[in-house]
C-alpha cells in the first residue's frame, strides 16, 4: 500500500477536483462556441397577416411567411 500522509492526501484530492472542473468547464466554453447560433446572419421578419416571426436572409426584400403563406415585404431599417 502508498503511504500517504493526511496534508499530500488532501492536497492530491483538491488538484484532482481542480483538473476535473477545468475539464468541464472547458467543455462547457467549447460546447456554447459549437451550439451557439447568430441573429447577426439573417433578419427576423413579422409577417403582417398572422404576425409569425420568422428569420430571412440578408439582403432579401421580398419574403414569403412559412406559416400563412403571405408575401411580406421587408422595410429597410437603419
Amino acid at each position: 500500500m502508498i503511504a500517504l500522509d493526511f496534508s499530500s492526501g488532501f492536497a492530491l484530492y483538491i488538484f484532482v477536483w481542480f483538473i476535473i472542473l477545468t475539464f468541464l468547464w472547458s467543455r462547457e466554453l467549447w460546447r456554447d462556441k459549437i451550439y451557439d447560433w447568430a441573429l447577426s446572419e439573417g433578419h427576423v421578419c413579422i409577417c403582417d397577416n398572422c404576425r409569425f416571426a420568422f428569420l430571412i436572409k440578408p439582403g432579401e426584400s421580398v419574403a414569403r411567411c412559412s406559416k400563412c403563406n403571405e408575401m411580406c415585404t421587408i422595410r429597410k431599417r437603419y
